[in-house]
């Protein structure tokens, strides 16, 4: 827990006090301190004068490192002085100590106490949401906030647990309650986020400039308006914020990452290159860099960036690995990438990137044999790492052996119940199967467990788009998806189907032209393109997009070229 706020006490003791004290005081040593005791408690002090001592006392054995004799001087003043303060030093001693539920009892009590206390209110709201207790969280804010409604910090507080939980109407609901007059850049910036959350963007870029105006040290604020800005295609926009955001801290790795991306989108490899290289950057932002300089179609500038990753870490064990993602990737040569890979010998740390890795390759060349006699290889070296009981299942999906590969999933699912991606590989093969409701059942159980998870909200709420029905739900699980992985193709085809099932085929038409991208290979997108485009009259859209879903091999090629000829 946060440990913003000390008690506050007299800086000026009373003199026969400080006389008493000062043995302890300047030897600070235990020994001192008790025969300073002993003196004391023949005195008869005031009360303040008592709990100024008491806390000394307190503050000593916390210096000598007598945590539990400290917290037992520290309860004791506690009953004996209560107050807000000495609960929350009282809290946050427990909690460092781990004793999370008496941490929260000692809020509770303190709160139920000074219930005008909004130090204790925030405090009891905190520690209720570190514990997963969101729903408490919320109510503490809100009874406080019935009896202080002009109270913006907790206001604030409230909008932002709120926004955590994906109810973004309700966030700024409380946000806008706030005078305009009041509203500081925190204000402005939660609002942002909030509209953000309800796919209201332009009011959300126009709120976050009003925040960073405000505050220009508010870097949230920053990467939240590049990423925006990004997202709507204003790549000037987005390189000027993150510039911005680096201007003030020019170490932070991912907004390096995201500059050097939008660099890239605007087709300035060599701008790239060298921001790279004024930045040292660690091993991962390395790598980072390399990926993205594949996936833009730069391999010179890739091959440079594994030379620096080389120059960093020239005995590393995971330079094989990087190579065969460079040759994967950026020479499009999966049989090199075998073959670098194969080196890689059982005895290196990464040894089990290598084998899934490989799996993968040879999965997609058609080389099953191969690809099943490593997963046997990587089950028995590593008979207990959950992601191999994972790529073997897909594998059994690829090679069309899906009700076997829903086996795989069931029985590793009885031994880790909640492993939410096993879970989630689990639901999608029972969909594959045609079992939709109990592969519904398994998506909302994801969501109960982890209420923002995307994959199962998107999965859910596509689910309502296709039956025509609960469509403004359908469009909130979506956009909640779309608050954790914005740029997600697949995220923005349901979107846009949900858009389009509502009758809003303009807006759904500007959502999909987003998501089917060149890079996005997967038949269902682009014909959705060609349903839309077809409906707001965009007849060459339609025809290219229904082309496209036939070349990648569309599960109902006979309607989708029924439509085609209906243009």
């Amino acid at each position: 827990m946060p440990d913003e706020t000390k008690p506050r006490f007299s800086k000026r003791l009373p003199v026969f006090l400080v006389l008493v004290l000062l043995p302890c005081l300047l030897s600070n040593s235990c020994a001192s301190s008790r025969p300073a005791r002993s003196a004391y408690a023949a005195k008869s002090l005031s009360a303040n004068a008592d709990s100024a001592y008491r806390f000394l006392v307190y503050q000593d054995l916390m210096r000598q490192g007598k945590k539990d004799e400290a917290m037992a001087e520290l309860e004791a003043l506690v009953k004996k002085y209560p107050s807000p303060e000495l609960a929350v030093e009282l809290a946050n001693l427990q909690w460092g100590q781990n004793q999370r539920e008496k941490a929260t009892a000692t809020l509770e009590a303190a709160a139920a106490a000074f219930p005008a206390s909004r130090q204790l209110t925030l405090y009891l709201a905190n520690a209720y949401q570190m514990r997963r207790m969101g729903d408490k969280a919320v109510a503490t804010l809100g009874k406080f906030l019935a009896a202080h409604p002009a109270d913006a910090a907790a206001r604030r507080e409230l909008a932002s647990l709120l926004e955590d939980a994906g109810k973004h109407k309700e966030a700024l609901q409380v946000l806008s309650r706030i005078p305009e007059a009041d509203r500081d850049a925190a204000t402005c910036y939660l609002m942002a986020k909030a509209m953000a959350g309800l796919g209201q963007n332009a009011k959300a870029v126009a709120l976050l400039r009003q925040a960073v105006d405000k505050d220009q040290t508010l870097l949230p604020a920053w990467l939240d308006l590049g990423g925006l800005l990004e997202n709507q295609g204003d790549l000037t926009g987005a390189e000027d914020a993150y510039r911005k955001m680096l201007s003030q801290d020019a170490g932070s790795p991912e907004v390096q990452a995201r500059l050097l991306r939008i660099l890239l989108k605007r087709k300035k490899p060599d701008q790239a290159m060298k921001l790279l290289r004024d930045e040292t950057p660690d091993k991962p932002h390395l790598l980072d860099a390399m990926s993205a300089f594949v996936e833009a179609g730069y391999p010179k500038q890739a091959r440079q960036a594994l030379d620096m990753l080389v120059a960093a870490d020239p005995g590393s064990p995971d330079l094989p690995f990087y190579k065969a993602i460079l040759a994967y990737e950026g020479d499009k040569n999966p049989k090199k990438a075998l073959e670098i890979l194969a080196e890689v010998a059982p005895d290196t740390p990464n040894y089990d990137k290598s084998l899934s890795f490989r799996i993968q390759i040879a999965t997609e060349l058609g080389d099953y044999a191969k690809a099943e006699g490593l997963v046997r290889e990587a089950r028995t070296r590593y008979p207990d790492r959950k992601e191999f009981i994972a790529v073997e299942a897909a594998l059994l999906d690829k090679r069309g052996d899906t009700a076997q590969a829903a086996t795989v999933l069931e029985k590793a699912l009885a031994a880790s119940p909640d492993d939410l991606d096993l879970l989630y590989r689990y639901g999608v093969a029972l969909e594959k199967l045609k079992r939709r409701d109990e592969a519904k059942a398994v998506m909302e159980k994801i969501v109960a467990k982890d209420p923002v998870n995307p994959d199962a909200l998107n999965y859910l709420g596509y689910s309502l788009a296709e039956e025509g029905r609960d469509l403004d739900k359908a469009i909130d699980m979506i956009r909640l998806a779309l608050s954790k992985e914005p740029d997600n193709p697949f995220f923005l085809d349901s979107l846009a189907w949900a858009q389009f099932k509502l009758g809003r085929a303009d807006e759904a038409l500007a959502t999909i032209r987003s998501a089917a991208v060149p890079r996005v290979k997967d038949a269902i997108v682009w014909e959705h393109y060609g349903d839309i485009a077809a409906a707001t009259g965009h007849k060459a859209e339609a025809q290219k997009a229904y082309r496209t879903a036939l070349e990648l091999g569309s599960d109902n090629p006979k309607d989708v070229k029924k439509k085609l000829g209906a243009l």
